[in-house]
């Protein structure tokens, strides 16, 4: 019985990590927009904020100090280095630069 909990702990935790329950570091190529102006059909957002649509057509929302002073009604593509939540609908940027 030892063993079979003893094999089943790194089963369970890859499991774990491969369905998103924790948030992923990462680099992602997005095309910055408004949640509200530009992306409402897919936020739901009632208000102008950061969001931005990735390389493969998901939109997110960009959250933390790194968007501060980020002209993000401008549009244009970035360069977004940061965490992605676990449910994958927002960024918490860490670093945003023009692609």
């Amino acid at each position: 019985m030892k063993r079979v909990s003893f094999l089943m702990v790194p089963f369970v935790l890859a499991l774990t990590l491969s369905s998103g329950l924790f948030a992923a570091e990462g680099e992602w190529t997005i095309t910055l927009g408004c949640a509200h102006c530009n992306y409402e059909k897919d936020t739901g957002a009632t208000s102008c904020a950061a969001a931005g649509k990735t390389s493969d057509g998901k939109i997110v929302q960009l959250k933390g100090d790194a968007m501060k002073g980020i002209k993000f009604k401008a549009g244009g593509d970035y360069k977004v280095k940061g965490e992605i939540s676990a449910d994958g609908k927002s960024i918490t940027v860490k670093e945003i630069k023009k692609a």
